[in-house]
């Protein structure tokens, strides 16, 4: 990635943010003697956001461009970036464990296979009575999913992307509401709630250049295919999400997925 992605990545941030925002504080509250980390925090909105409620916050991303881009754009006196990997944070950054009274983790988690080392490593980095908020998409995503009405099974079947596609692996990591409850008492928390929200249909899309946007920057089946080729399928899957997303009750398109939220205390 380089700064200009990662640019690309914070300006189709929209639909996330409005799925924090319309999540975090229904489940969580902040006030201004927490210590607030971020795992993933990408371009650093969410974390910026929620420095303004907290005594100190923390984010980390394993993308130095990502994290580049955060301490410009998104700084602030009781903000701080760091560059690291959610599987292996606190073995490069062992003064975290223990510190923070909350932890936040928004459209993470499909990403990683190993969601049980993450989860653990949410915990060490909990203080006594802390509590985290996690968010990511469930199972069903019609733009990452691996159904066969979701954009990766119409990519890898099309005519003239098949190809190039060939040995293109969808990592895509996703558990039921259930597994993701096990796992987080199997690490050590004493309380989690979990929660499934669908279809999400709040999350709207208002023109086809911001769904064009939000798919070059989210499907990457587009960096499998020869540079000369690349407007040419990110147009094509434009297009099949244009034709094939639903429409929600004030007439705008939608990505039709599952949105798990995930609360956990450490006690």
């Amino acid at each position: 990635m380089n700064s200009s992605e990662a640019s690309l990545y914070s300006k189709n941030r929209r639909m996330m943010e409005a799925g924090y925002r319309m999540y975090l504080h229904k489940y969580m509250s902040i006030n201004d003697n927490d210590k607030i980390l971020d795992f993933g925090c990408g371009t650093g909105e969410l974390v910026y956001r929620l420095s303004k409620e907290a005594k100190l916050a923390f984010g980390f991303d394993k993308s130095k461009e990502m994290i580049e881009f955060a301490r410009q754009i998104h700084k602030a006196t009781n903000v701080s970036y760091e560059i690291a990997d959610i599987s292996n944070c606190l073995e490069t950054h062992p003064h975290w464990k223990g510190k923070f009274s909350k932890i936040v983790s928004a459209y993470v988690l499909h990403w990683v296979k190993n969601k049980r080392q993450v989860f653990q490593n949410i915990y060490d980095c909990l203080s006594e009575g802390g509590e985290c908020f996690i968010l990511y998409v469930g199972p069903n995503n019609q733009l990452r999913g691996n159904n066969d009405d979701e954009l990766p099974y119409y990519l890898k079947n099309h005519i003239k992307w098949k190809h190039h596609l060939k040995g293109y692996e969808n990592k895509y990591y996703s558990l039921t509401l259930k597994e993701n409850v096990s796992l987080l008492k199997s690490v050590g928390f004493g309380e989690v709630k979990g929660h499934l929200h669908t279809p999400c249909d709040e999350h709207d899309i208002f023109s086809k250049d911001e769904l064009r946007g939000c798919v070059s920057s989210l499907v990457d089946q587009i960096e499998y295919v020869p540079e000369q080729y690349r407007s040419e399928i990110l147009q094509d899957a434009t297009e099949w999400c244009f034709k094939n997303f639903p429409v929600n009750s004030r007439g705008n398109k939608y990505i039709r997925h599952d949105t798990l939220v995930l609360l956990a205390k450490k006690n």
